[in-house]
């Protein structure tokens, strides 16, 4: 006698056709609970026990219930919750300014993001010809920061000459 656990060409044709009738089939509302929970004696009102079948693929969905989606999570009582106006008006404000700060910060020599190159954005040899183009400040209304500076030119070339001849470069 052997006691392996394999399934027959029975149970395994009844496995199939139990699976596909389940999930072949959709109908538009489910079946009641079969056993329903008595209202108490003496209690005004009804009691009707159904279960959430809102995500339920099996069925047809008539209609979102509220809440159901994140959506409608987040704004289903704005109708009526005016004291949450402000907290969305302020997330918006941060993402905004993150956002922008995000974009200026990524123009600075200091983010190395393309690595084509073997010598890094801050080299003297690659940020020669644009240091005075690159964003150094937020607010540079009168363009204090953008001129070219020809002293610290000369004092920069002195020493990355200096550096090949020492054999550091």
């Amino acid at each position: 006698m052997s006691l392996s656990k394999t399934q027959t060409p029975a149970s395994q044709l009844f496995r199939f056709v139990f699976f596909a009738r389940r999930n072949a089939s959709t109908s538009s509302i489910p079946a009641p609970a079969r056993v329903q929970l008595k209202k108490p004696a003496g209690e005004q009102g009804h009691l009707q026990y159904s279960r959430n079948w809102s995500r339920d693929p099996r069925f047809v969905k008539v209609a979102i219930q509220k809440g159901d989606t994140p959506y409608q999570f987040l704004v289903r009582r704005l109708g009526h919750a005016y004291e949450v106006y402000p907290l969305f008006f302020l997330t918006a404000a941060w993402f905004a300014l993150f956002c922008s700060a995000t974009y200026w910060s990524f123009g600075k020599a200091e983010i190395w993001l393309d690595r084509s190159h073997s010598t890094a954005p801050w080299d003297w040899e690659r940020l020669r010809d644009n240091y005075w183009k690159l964003p150094t400040v937020a607010f540079d209304l009168d363009g204090r920061t953008r001129k070219r500076c020809e002293i610290m030119e000369q004092l920069q070339d002195e020493m990355l000459e200096a550096a090949k001849k020492r054999g550091t470069r």
